[in-house]
């Protein structure tokens, strides 16, 4: 039996685009792959995928919509940590559409959700001082600490309502968002992403991190807003500590060139204000789109620096898997081809009615615990209240 109603929404410059009529969609993991569309799941070596889209160029020219999600597991494959990947860690969903069509935002129910659980502050700190040695030793020198808040929802609920309720005004929607729906597994991955982890065009890769935040509300004054965090010491440390990082990642994919061609630029999301910088390289017409995946997933700034020992030291504080969340989502389709960092995101489960939502933020020796605590609550709130206002 064939599925037809696996699809994808993107927001693109104040339109909805869904992808529908889905030719191909397979789940990979390391060992197998699951056919979205069928059902069946059949041995594969990932291997496999990888060598596929070595011989993809990142300059292609893609005759179908492709959106192809990674998933943060992805990297122990990359940065060859085996001993943290399990069989069972979904690495990436690649999907290839045959339609898209503009739609508009439809009725929607109102979104209700319960707190099943939540970080606390004790065990927060706990992980936070433990990390917190390690970049007293020198053995890294930030790192990314985030947790997981469960809520419950309402079974009478569809994958539309969460997408019109979140971005039902333009205002609410994220640069680098995105939605898909699979129906064999029943899960809605929805992204409100602000951030960027690759865009190309005309030959030039960028990337824009974003690091530092602050809250912010409808009568605050941006340009006071601004200046605060600007001359915030522990945000500008987070910035250029992660550009330097993503210069060197950039670098690495052909030639040492890479330029941080943006220092700081502030970015508006619900409720808050950030801190990015861009970072530019020119490729040649030969890099792959592996070539690329491998040199700069996971985004640094969802990670830390050196990028191998802080997703080890996550690892070991987080014990558990990120999954979609500080993933990627890239979409791929003619002169579209960019790459998003998935925060501000989701997964709505509708086989058990609930809704995951992870939340964290860059530690550095300037950081205070409660500081960094409550920056994750913020975080929070930017992606929950605007679904459920």
């Amino acid at each position: 039996m064939t599925d037809n109603s696996l699809f994808s929404i993107i927001p693109y410059k104040g339109r909805l685009i869904k992808l529908d009529s889905p030719r191909r969609a397979i789940a990979y993991y390391r060992h197998h792959a699951v056919d979205l569309l069928t059902g069946t799941s059949y041995p594969h070596d990932f291997t496999q995928w990888i060598n596929e889209n070595k011989k993809i160029l990142l300059n292609a020219i893609e005759e179908k919509p492709r959106v192809i999600h990674l998933f943060y597991e992805l990297s122990f494959l990359i940065e060859n940590d085996f001993q943290f990947l399990k069989d069972d860690n979904l690495l990436v969903l690649d999907l290839e559409f045959s339609s898209f069509q503009n739609i508009s935002v439809g009725a929607y129910k109102k979104i209700n959700l319960k707190e099943k659980k939540y970080p606390n502050l004790k065990d927060y700190k706990k992980a936070f001082e433990i990390g917190y040695q390690e970049l007293l030793k020198g053995n890294c020198y930030q790192f990314n600490l985030t947790y997981p808040y469960l809520y419950s929802f309402d079974n009478h609920l569809s994958p539309f309502d969460f997408i019109f309720s979140l971005w039902r005004d333009l205002d609410s929607r994220g640069a680098y968002g995105s939605a898909t729906y699979i129906p064999l597994f029943k899960k809605l991955y929805l992204s409100n992403s602000p951030e960027c982890l690759f865009q190309y065009k005309n030959n030039i890769l960028s990337t824009m991190p974003i690091k530092g935040t602050l809250k912010r509300s409808d009568n605050d004054d941006l340009k006071d807003l601004w200046r605060k965090l600007v001359n915030d010491k522990k945000s500008q440390a987070e910035l250029f500590m992660i550009s330097d990082l993503l210069r060197n990642d950039l670098s690495r994919i052909e030639l040492p060139r890479a330029k941080i061609v943006k220092r700081k630029f502030p970015k508006l999301v619900p409720g808050l204000i950030h801190q990015c910088s861009q970072i530019d390289v020119e490729l040649g017409p030969t890099v792959s789109l592996w070539n690329v995946i491998d040199k700069i997933f996971p985004g640094g700034s969802i990670t830390g620096a050196p990028k191998k020992r802080a997703i080890n030291l996550i690892h070991s504080l987080e014990q558990r898997e990120r999954g979609f969340y500080c993933g990627s989502t890239l979409i791929l389709y003619q002169k579209m081809n960019s790459a998003s960092i998935n925060i501000r995101s989701s997964v709505v489960d509708f086989s058990d009615s609930t809704l995951l939502y992870q939340a964290g933020g860059g530690i550095t020796l300037k950081s205070e615990v409660k500081e960094e605590f409550l920056e994750m609550t913020y975080k929070r709130d930017s992606f929950i209240r605007t679904l459920t206002l």
